[in-house]
Order: structure tokens, then C-alpha cells, then sequence
């Protein structure tokens, strides 16, 4: 018995005629039974009334083969097949052995919803997200490191040393934060929260993720350590760890930047010496720091006097103090169609300052230091009104898996099968409906280009998979569609050449993984199958192709200006796909199977 790798098989056996005449050869098919015996004739060609195929007259001593057309066979069945040669004037009296092949299974299939063309479109991905670079690990989704940093300057003529160390904000941190927040009770008037999500119950954005962010705002927590020792650094004769919360809110649609920041102390931990209870034992000044962008020197105003009387057990009082940011509109070239002409990054950095007038220091000694990393906002004039976002934060183009579940389907398939769930990178194409393709994008690439290495015209009609289904009942010129992913309008497409950031390109669709989507009339289902044309995917494609309606494939894609605009999406930008429906599908098995009804 021989494995067939698609559902189109080729079958052969050799002719020998004693007078040497060119002859054909009748193939009969059947199924089989447990013990592999021939069981019922398949009817391979309705055109004769025997069901069989006969192959082109050939050469005696060579092989004469039929392909069987698709749909005949069914996936993972055992058949077998058997000939008789006819040469023009007598037919063979008897048969040849039998030979047995069986066809390979489905590697895919995912059983679908019926298309809703009335399901309400879900909301764009903006869920909180950890990985602001330099801002620490603080949860489970956390995927940015940050390290400590220790400076430290004499002071006292050399006999002491005044230290600050700034370090990642742990879970931890942040709920002792807000729990000493809590005790303490203070009647003082403080700043409110700029973010409330910043301030839940349990002291994280999110329940969880700790310094964290949105597309327009974001929640941030580090750790100041100041400390005087003596000139060894060995000695410690005063202590005290803050916890610094800071919170961002840019404008979608505007100019705006809004700063918000708390610093609290933290409970003493065991080993280190309290500053004594005196006045200005503790002296901060902390100011947001703004790279060129900023049309005026930022700010904070604090509701007191960064000042403490002592460490935690003596003062234990917390401060607030807020700021708000205008963007001066500093592009490179306003005239310009290209998206990195029309942006700037700002990039803010807290920078704090440690005094003391505990004795054998002088007041007037100081250390200093950046807070953390650089955390970056980006405003444009790619869309109209200028806006500003968080520019590291990856917004989610979300599919609508009810109302288009072929496309969704298919998305999730290459997304996690090949892509493992990497993020998206933008190639956007012209700023309006008058200028050049490809005109916002640092290559002029036309993202058209991508979809005809991909999805040439024509495609679906003339070489698509003839079984996928149209949906005429919602759209009743509904024809067959090429859809690819990843989009044509992304750096990632199989499209994209290798001189413009492609990477691993084809030259043909044919070399990308290849589905299609079906309604089965036995059942009334609708599927998601691989190709049964074709060889199984191996899984080491870089693209997918499949075949499915034209108004599923077009419809799943249709909010996606929408999403680019109010998500400020700039060439190169990264983005998420996420699809709801198939969170229990287990795309690392070799043969995906789900049912997302």
C-alpha cells in the first residue's frame, strides 16, 4: 500500500501487448473493508456507465496513469485499485492485481459559524500591556527587563557619601505602597489620579502587570533608594526607599500631554538605618524631563514641599504633583508624504535629586539621577488632527470571527501555526484617494505589489480551490477570493522583497500554505480545510493563501482604515491581530482540528 499526499491522486500501472500496439488502460476504484478487500466500486467518471476512467493510449512496456479528479476520494480512507489494457480491436479478459494507496488526512480543519452579516464588530485591542523598554518586570505578561543604578557622590568633606539607586518597582512594591497609602489616612490634599485603571484596589493597572501602558496613556512604577554612608560605602548611617509612580496621558486627537506623579516611602526594610527625625533630613526635587519636542521646560506642580522629617516610621507622608506638555509641532518636512517626515518622538525621563542636613553632611551636597528609562510619546500629522500616542504600545486589529470566520480562521492559522504570534509591521500605502501608491512608506512600496506575488488577479476564479463556498444569500454577486496572510499591507507579507526589510519573500503564492473555506451540503457546516489539492503543509511556509468568499474576505479587512487612523498607525509600526473564538484551539498539534461554533 502506497500514501497519497493529496486528494488528486495519480494512478499508474505498466502496459505489455504481445503485438506491440499502442494501448489504454481502464482503472476501477474501490473501497475497502476491515481486512482490506475490495468493498464498493467508486465512481470515478459519471460520463460512462461503469463509474471508470481509461487512461491515453500509450506504448507497450510503458506506464499508462489516470488522475483522479477531486472530491472522488475521501481524506484518510484505504483504497484499491486494479486495470485492464484494451489495444485498439481486444480487451484484456481478466484484471491486474490489486494495489492498494491510501489517501493522507485533512492537517486542517476547523469547523466554523455560518457568516453573520448582522454580528457587531468588537472593539479594536487596547487592553493593557507590560514592555515599555527599561521599565521592569513586574507580572506574569511582563516582557521588558530593566537593571538597577547606584550613584553616589562624597560629601562632608569626603567622610560620607551620598548615594541614589534607582531599581524595578516589584508587585510587591506597589501594593506595600498602597497599603501604607491606605493607613496613613492623611486629610492633606492631593493631586487625583490622572488614570484611574493606574490605581485598583490592588495598586496595578490591570490587576497585575504593574508599569504598563496604552496606546494614549500609561502607568509606571520605579524605586528610589537614598542612603548616606560612610566614605567606604560600607557603613550606612541613614536610609529610605520611595516607591515613584508616574502616569501619562497623551491626546488621540490632539496635542496634549498630561504628567502625573506620586512619590510615597516604603517601610523600612530589615538592616538599614533610619534617617533620625530631623527637619530636612530627606530633601528630593523631581522634574520630568522632556526631549526636543516639548514647547516649553516641564514641570511638576507638587501639592507640598518634597521634603521629609525622617524615614518611614517618622514621616511617613506621600506627595503628588502634576504637569501638562504641549507638543511644539516639530516635523522634518510638513510638506512631505512619508510618515517619518511627519512625526516626532519625545522622549521623558524623570531626573530626581538627593540632599540631607542630617550632620557630617552639608546641605548643599547632592546626587542625582535618571529615573528609569526613557519612556517615549510620538505626535504626527499623518492624520487629521495632529495626535499623540504612547509610540511603543502595539494596539490589536481585531477580527470579527462571527460576522467573517473564514478570514478570521485563516488569520489564526498562519498567525500561530507559522508566525508563532509575532507582532505586524505597518506599510501603510497613500495619505488619500489622489496621491501615489505607497507614498507614506519609507520604500514607495504600493502594498498591491505584495498581494499580486500572493494573490495575482484572477486567481481565485481561474486556480482557486473549485469546492470553496460563496455566501449569495448575504451578497448575491458574492464570486471566490484570494486571501493572504500575513496582509499585503505589512513589512511581513511573503510579498515583500528582501531589499525592503522582507524577510524569507517567495516568488509565488503556490509556496505559501494553502486552505480553503467550504460549506458542506452533508452537514450544513462550514469548514476551514487545507488544500486536498495539494501536498500537506509542512508548516514551514512563510505565507498563507486560501480560497473563500469574496464578501467574507473583503468585509474582514473593512475596519481596518478605521483602526490605523484612530490608533495613529505609522509606517513600520507594530500591531497585534487578534481573533476571538479560537482561545481553546491548539494550533501547535500537526493536524488542527477545532470547532469554534
Amino acid at each position: 500500500m502506497w500514501q497519497v499526499n493529496n486528494m488528486t491522486p495519480t494512478l499508474k500501472n505498466t502496459v505489455t501487448d504481445a503485438d506491440g500496439d499502442m494501448s489504454t488502460l481502464t482503472f476501477e476504484v474501490w473501497t475497502t473493508d476491515a481486512n482490506g478487500a475490495p468493498k464498493d466500486l467508486v465512481n470515478l467518471d459519471s460520463s460512462n456507465p461503469y463509474g471508470v476512467m481509461v487512461s491515453e493510449p500509450v506504448a507497450t512496456g510503458k506506464p499508462a496513469s489516470v488522475q483522479v479528479p477531486w472530491g472522488k476520494l475521501s481524506p484518510g480512507t484505504t483504497y484499491t485499485f486494479h486495470t485492464s489494457a484494451f489495444d485498439g480491436s481486444l480487451y484484456e479478459t481478466g484484471w491486474s492485481p490489486w494495489a492498494k494507496f491510501k489517501l493522507r488526512e485533512r492537517a486542517v480543519d476547523i469547523v466554523l459559524p455560518a457568516p453573520d452579516p448582522n454580528a457587531a464588530d468588537p472593539a479594536f485591542d487596547t487592553r493593557w500591556q507590560t514592555g515599555l523598554p527599561g521599565w521592569g518586570p513586574t507580572g506574569s505578561r511582563a516582557i521588558a527587563k530593566a537593571g538597577s543604578e547606584r550613584h553616589c557622590e562624597s560629601a562632608g568633606s569626603g567622610k560620607t557619601q551620598l548615594c541614589f539607586t534607582t531599581m524595578p518597582a516589584s508587585e510587591v512594591d506597589i501594593k506595600k505602597a498602597a497599603e501604607s497609602r491606605a493607613k496613613l489616612r492623611s486629610s492633606r490634599t492631593l493631586a487625583s489620579s490622572l488614570i484611574p485603571d493606574c490605581d485598583d484596589p490592588d495598586g496595578t493597572p490591570a490587576g497585575d502587570i504593574g508599569s504598563s501602558a496604552k496606546r494614549d496613556q500609561a502607568c509606571l512604577y520605579n524605586k528610589v533608594a537614598v542612603e548616606v554612608t560612610d566614605e567606604t560605602g560600607l557603613e550606612s548611617k541613614g536610609y529610605q526607599l520611595f516607591l515613584m509612580s508616574y502616569q501619562m496621558q497623551t491626546d488621540l486627537a490632539g496635542t496634549e500631554i498630561k504628567l502625573w506623579a506620586r512619590v510615597t516611602p516604603l517601610p523600612m526594610p530589615a538592616g538599614k538605618t533610619p534617617f533620625p527625625a530631623q527637619p530636612g533630613a530627606i530633601k528630593l526635587t523631581l522634574s520630568p524631563q522632556c526631549s526636543a519636542g516639548c514647547m516649553d521646560k516641564p514641570a511638576y506642580d507638587w501639592s507640598g514641599n518634597l521634603m521629609w522629617g525622617g524615614s518611614y516610621d517618622i514621616d511617613p507622608h506621600e506627595e503628588t504633583g502634576t504637569a501638562t506638555v504641549q507638543w511644539s509641532g516639530g516635523v522634518k518636512d510638513e510638506l512631505s508624504t512619508k510618515d517619518a517626515d511627519l512625526k516626532q518622538d519625545m522622549a521623558f525621563a524623570p531626573y530626581a535629586t538627593f540632599s540631607t542636613s542630617v550632620p557630617e553632611t552639608f546641605p548643599t551636597d547632592n546626587s542625582s539621577g535618571f529615573i528609569g528609562s526613557p519612556v517615549y510619546t510620538r505626535c504626527d500629522m499623518v492624520y487629521s488632527p495632529a495626535g499623540c500616542v504612547m509610540r511603543d504600545y502595539m494596539p490589536g486589529y481585531v477580527f470579527n470571527t462571527k460576522k467573517t470566520p473564514a478570514a478570521a480562521a485563516h488569520a489564526w492559522l498562519i498567525q500561530e501555526k507559522i508566525r508563532k504570534g509575532a507582532p505586524l509591521s505597518y506599510l501603510p500605502d497613500r495619505r488619500g484617494t489622489t496621491g501615489a501608491h505607497g507614498e507614506r512608506n519609507k520604500y514607495g512600496r504600493d502594498p498591491d505589489a505584495n498581494r499580486k506575488v500572493i494573490c495575482p488577479d484572477g486567481w481565485a476564479a481561474k486556480s482557486g480551490h473549485s469546492a470553496a463556498t460563496t455566501v449569495t444569500d448575504i451578497s448575491a454577486s458574492d464570486t471566490l477570493s484570494c486571501d493572504e496572510f500575513a496582509f499585503a499591507s505589512t513589512y511581513n507579507s511573503g510579498g515583500m522583497p528582501t531589499d525592503m526589510e522582507g524577510t524569507n519573500p517567495v516568488t509565488s503564492g503556490d509556496q505559501c500554505l494553502q486552505t480553503y473555506s467550504r460549506k458542506l451540503t452533508s452537514s450544513g457546516n462550514w469548514h476551514l480545510f487545507d488544500d486536498d489539492r495539494k501536498a500537506a503543509p509542512t508548516y514551514k511556509e512563510v505565507c498563507g493563501r486560501s480560497t473563500m468568499s469574496g464578501w467574507v474576505n473583503s468585509t474582514s479587512m473593512s475596519r481596518f482604515p478605521t483602526f490605523a487612523k484612530q490608533l495613529r498607525l505609522l509606517d513600520e509600526d507594530l500591531y497585534f491581530v487578534t481573533t476571538p473564538g479560537f482561545e481553546n484551539c491548539d494550533a501547535s498539534a500537526a493536524v488542527v482540528k477545532c470547532d469554534i461554533r
